[in-house]
């Protein structure tokens, strides 16, 4: 009865000890899952580069489109803080810019390739030839407006300004390719449609007009800034834009179905 009783304590000791380590150990796989990447690679809005993406979506595919990366170390203070903050500049800027990061730890030798010293760097690269150019933000919070001023300054503008005087002409201009017009209450052309002008620019062609101009907002039925159209070839009435939502991602859907021109994402 003895030995019975002991074998019984033993048993039981060595299943709890084997519940605990192997609660112990999905913890520390749980951690390593963790640090694989800051950002979730599903969820996400910020592209997570490995060997296997980084040069194919960035330092090989600057010909269109510009890209703003984060390199940063997954162990340091100054890195993981702007994660919330990089975060959003990622769901604003969807599809206009790449945004991405890329973890030096795990990736050591890509950084050292890049010549990153400093966590974090933000690197923004331009369409070539224009080199790639840094931001340091150290210990303090990160300013995303800095990002989104050292990327926009290489967005092309291809559009073209249009008035009662020149309409006509732009119409009729390149009959084969569907035109884009912008109705804005605003003195500048957005960095939105300046962008979609650069994406756009084999395709399509990209007019803005003025909430001054009385004529055109007359016979486009325009009651509300801004208003967005396309005028398709062969067809008799302009397609015009419904939503509420402005943004990059949202016209560039529009824009691909409506004009029938399919052009892919960079």
């Amino acid at each position: 009865r003895v030995r019975s009783a002991i074998k019984i304590i033993i048993s039981r000791v060595s299943m709890r000890s084997l519940a605990y380590s192997s609660l112990f150990g999905m913890g520390l796989l749980g951690q390593q899952s963790a640090a694989e990447s800051m950002y979730n690679p599903q969820k996400s809005s910020v592209t997570t580069f490995n060997t296997k993406n980084f040069e194919k979506q960035v330092t090989l595919n600057r010909e269109k489109g510009i890209s703003v990366v984060q390199y940063y170390k997954a162990s340091e203070e100054n890195s993981t803080m702007d994660k919330g903050q990089f975060e959003k500049f990622g769901i604003e800027q969807k599809k206009m810019l790449r945004v991405g990061a890329l973890d030096c730890e795990e990736f050591a030798s890509m950084c050292d390739k890049e010549g990153i010293t400093e966590y974090p760097t933000y690197r923004v690269y331009p369409p070539f030839p224009v080199p790639p150019q840094d931001h340091k933000s150290g210990a303090t919070e990160l300013n995303t407006d800095v990002l989104k001023k050292m990327a926009y300054k290489h967005i092309g503008n291809r559009v073209i300004d249009i008035t009662s005087q020149n309409h006509d002409v732009f119409k009729s201009d390149n009959p084969g390719k569907p035109k884009v017009l912008l109705f804005t209450d605003k003195a500048k052309t957005p960095i939105v449609y300046r962008a979609l002008s650069t994406y756009f620019d084999k395709t399509l062609e990209f007019g803005l007009v003025k909430k001054e101009d009385e004529a055109l907002v007359k016979k486009y039925k325009v009651s509300k800034f801004p208003h967005f159209l396309i005028l398709k070839p062969g067809e008799k009435l302009p397609i015009t834009y419904k939503g509420d939502d402005f943004s990059y991602s949202e016209l560039f859907e529009f824009i691909n179905i409506y004009s029938e021109t399919f052009v892919f994402e960079q």
